[in-house]
Formats: structure tokens, sequence, C-alpha cells
């Protein structure tokens, strides 16, 4: 009996696995296509069976869209500065520093169009770290 006693206690008091490396891995996965995202490319893992999953620009897309929409629907839109920011590609000029009164302020080091880009990604990052680990090994 104390061997099983024992074994419960060891059981009940466990530490969990440290999964801080992988935790890392999954973050630096989703930043990285993030920047993929936001910079144009789709972000597409090949499954093993079956087409691809991910995020295809035309998703990133609408899921910018569906944003400025919500921004224009609380009238938390900025029209000013997205008229700006128009007129500013029109000419070739700087546009960049428009993007964010244009999207909206975020807490993300890189910004709201960033910060979209990983919310759609997270749920990928699993997937797409298996394929890369799978591919290194070939």
């Amino acid at each position: 009996m104390g061997a099983l006693r024992a074994a419960q206690w060891r059981y009940d008091h466990a530490e969990p696995e440290d999964d801080s490396a992988y935790q890392e891995a999954a973050q630096n996965w989703i930043e990285s296509k993030a920047a993929d995202l936001v910079s144009g490319c789709d972000v597409l893992i090949p499954q093993r069976f079956g087409g691809p999953v991910g995020v295809r620009q035309d998703q990133f897309v609408a899921k910018v869209a569906e944003h400025l929409r919500a921004l224009q629907e609380t009238e938390k839109d900025d029209i000013t500065a997205l008229a700006m920011l128009l007129l500013q590609a029109q000419v070739g000029g700087p546009v960049k520093s428009l993007v964010e009164d244009v999207v909206g302020q975020s807490n993300h080091c890189r910004g709201k169009l960033y910060e979209i880009a990983e919310s759609m990604l997270d749920q990928y990052a699993d997937q797409g770290l298996k394929y890369e680990a799978d591919e290194a090994q070939l």
C-alpha cells in the first residue's frame, strides 16, 4: 500500500512539463508568418492528406476590411486619415505613417495589421511548426 500511496503523491504533486521552448518557437513562427501575411504573401501549410491549410491573402484583406467596418460603425474611423492615405498613395508619397491613423491604435509593437495577422495565424502554429520540423528531417 505504501508504493501506491507514494505513486499517488508523485502524481498529485508533479510539475507540468516545461514547454517554454515550444511556446517561444510557436510565437516566433506566428510573428514570422504575420510579417509574410502583412507583406502580401499567403501563409499556407501543406498537409499530407488534403489541401493546404492557413490564411490566404484574400482572407487577411477581408479581416482587415471587417476591422475597418467595425471602426466605421462605432464612429472611431478617421476618414481624413483615409483620404490622406489615398492621396499620398496616388502621388507616390509616404503612406506608411498614415496606416496607424486609418486602422487605429494597437498595443502590438508592430501595429494593428500585425495584431490582426497574428490572431488569424495563432491556430496554425502547431501545424506550421510540425511541417517545418518534418521538412528539416528530410
